[in-house]
């Protein structure tokens, strides 16, 4: 008697493998549904770290507001009134200053890390080490709140600063008989604004906006996130906006960087670390530059969202400003006295 060997004690004689070509269409189309989702997923992930950019803008918004409660004034972006003891002269004259975004930390819970801070070695004295040796362990702490997620560049400087407070439209923080249009933003030096100081309104004026951070040092060079040495010409920093963007435009045709450290921490309030101006348009065409003395030159709102930058306005409101803005109304966003209204 014969056993019938059926499928279940052999294989089946009519099935067969795909062919070579087969396998090919199913490898194509795998590729293809890949080709086709990758740029969706993609566009998802930048859209989640546009809306936490957006989210740390409207946190320091929350904090700056919170300071006006408590002290009737937002806080200083520069150096405060007082003396340096040991020459009797205005105590700004020393380091680089204390930014807001150092005042602003108890206000968004890091009260211990503002406690950490000692606020009696600001600006003095002129010479030493950076920061100086009372603070190493504060300005060595990341502060999540002040990176932009989109800027790769947080990831080689994680204490640095993604967010600059607003000083005017000119290439000073102060406003003087040479630099009229300067030191007329959010913020303004010498002293502090508070709510009553925008005439313009705080929903009609930028008091935070975004800037890439520097290239580094291991980090080749880039016009959009490195600084030119803007003092390549007589009065370019005593003049107003549209001199000193000549400067810059100068600038970036020589020795180009002459700094890659921009925004390397959020603890110093000047044009090299947490001030900006609105010179030129977001993203503009002019590489940005400053004196060596960070305290004055052209820095320009630059992100790395497609398009435009987020913006914090005095009310505490974000806005997402697109980077085609005409440089007239972009100016106009930045001053609190302009005696203009854009919406």
């Amino acid at each position: 008697m014969r056993m019938n060997r059926g499928p279940l004690f052999g294989t089946d004689r009519s099935r067969r493998a795909f062919t070579l070509i087969e396998l090919m269409v199913v490898v194509s189309i795998i590729g293809l549904l890949i080709s086709l989702t990758l740029p969706a997923v993609q566009s998802a992930r930048e859209a989640s770290r546009r809306a936490a950019c957006a989210n740390n803008l409207k946190q320091i918004g929350l904090a700056l507001h919170a300071y006006a409660a408590s002290h009737r004034c937002f806080p200083l972006n520069w150096g405060d009134p007082r003396t340096d003891p040991e020459r009797g002269r205005p105590w700004v004259i020393g380091s680089r200053s204390y930014s807001a975004l150092c005042r602003l930390l108890p206000h968004l819970e890091r009260r211990p890390l503002y406690d950490s801070i000692n606020f009696l070695v600001e600006n003095f004295p002129a010479e030493g080490p950076a920061p100086y040796p009372q603070n190493v362990t504060a300005f060595g702490t990341s502060v999540s709140t002040y990176l932009c997620p989109s800027d790769g560049r947080s990831r080689s400087a994680p204490f640095g600063c993604s967010y600059r407070g607003n000083y005017g439209v000119g290439p000073h923080a102060a406003t003087s008989r040479e630099t009229q249009d300067s030191g007329n933003g959010f913020y303004t030096f010498p002293g502090v604004t508070g709510p009553q100081s925008f005439p313009d309104g705080l929903s009609h004026t930028v008091a935070y906006s975004e800037r890439l951070l520097g290239s580094g040092p291991d980090g080749g060079s880039s016009t959009a996130r490195d600084l030119g040495n803007i003092l390549v010409a007589d009065y370019c920093i005593t003049r107003d906006a549209d001199y000193a963007l000549s400067c810059s435009k100068l600038a970036a045709t020589r020795d180009f960087p002459a700094r890659r450290d921009a925004g390397f921490t959020w603890s110093y309030g000047d044009f090299g670390c947490a001030a900006y101006c609105h010179a030129q348009e977001p993203n503009g065409p002019i590489p940005d530059a400053i004196a060596a003395g960070p305290w004055m030159g052209i820095v320009t709102a630059r992100s790395a969202h497609a398009g435009g930058v987020e913006s914090l306005m005095g009310d505490g409101s974000v806005r997402r400003i697109i980077a085609s803005i005409a440089r007239p109304v972009w100016r106009a966003l930045g001053t609190r006295n302009g005696d203009e209204l854009v919406e």
